[in-house]
């Protein structure tokens, strides 16, 4: 029987080939690697040279499956389609509505100083005339003499001297004070005047003036045991 001839393989050389088919996968692991990783970079590029667009995958690809361009489902992962987030801005003018709601109460508390404003007279004789005039509820006497002479003399003279003008009558003691007067008159008879006022409250006062026929004197002078004349309240009242 001849020998069995058997070939020994050199030390190292099965080694060396498995050596070399781990370089040639790894080549291939290597072109696999830059052909799918250069699109992810180019997409990258892209978004940021983009400002303001987002990128967004197709819903209908299946990314977990590599393709190169548009695939047979036409799916394009090469080229995601863009999403455009658009911010507005808005400008609000605000309207402000306000309702006021015043309430107000007033409480007047108001003084009358006269009830208005009079005038009357009385002629006695065909020499004078005996005025009385109110003037915001102060009373004022006053006389026009030489009637008969002139009966358009407008002058008006008062007191002891005839002197020129009114008496004011409210000056008098005993003029009332308690409340406003609202009107006077005047009537007169041989050498006495008589001036009468009534208040707003219906009190009536009355003065004794002396008049004898050539002046006015208001109130009536002392004369014995006669005081001088003041304002006196009528009894009784209306």
């Amino acid at each position: 029987m001849s020998p069995e001839h058997r070939t020994t393989p050199r030390p190292g050389s099965a080694d060396h080939g498995g050596f070399r088919r781990v370089r040639r996968l790894a080549a291939i692991a290597t072109a696999m690697t830059v052909a799918v990783g250069t699109p992810a970079v180019a997409v990258a590029v892209g978004v940021a040279s983009q400002a303001g667009v987002a990128y967004a995958a197709d819903p209908h690809c299946d990314h977990d499956k590599p393709r190169h361009g548009g695939g047979e489902d036409g799916c394009d992962t090469s080229h995601p389609k863009p999403t455009v987030t658009v911010t507005r801005t808005a400008t609000a003018t605000a309207t402000v509505t306000a309702t006021t709601t015043a309430t107000a109460t007033a409480t007047v508390t108001a003084t009358a100083t006269a009830c208005g404003t009079g005038v009357d007279s009385t002629k006695p004789n065909g020499m004078e005339q005996f005025l009385a005039a109110l003037v915001d509820g102060v009373p004022f006497a006053g006389r026009r003499p030489n009637t008969n002479t002139n009966p358009d003399n407008p002058n008006i003279v008062s007191g002891p001297a005839n002197a020129a003008g009114w008496t004011d009558l409210s000056t008098i003691a005993g003029f009332p004070t308690n409340s406003p007067v609202c009107d006077v008159s005047v009537d007169a008879q041989g050498s006495d005047a008589f001036y009468k006022v009534i208040t707003q409250g219906g009190s009536v006062y009355t003065l004794h003036c002396a008049a004898n026929g050539t002046t006015l004197e208001c109130p009536a002078p002392a004369q014995g045991t006669t005081p001088q004349s003041q304002w006196v309240a009528v009894t009784p009242q209306p």
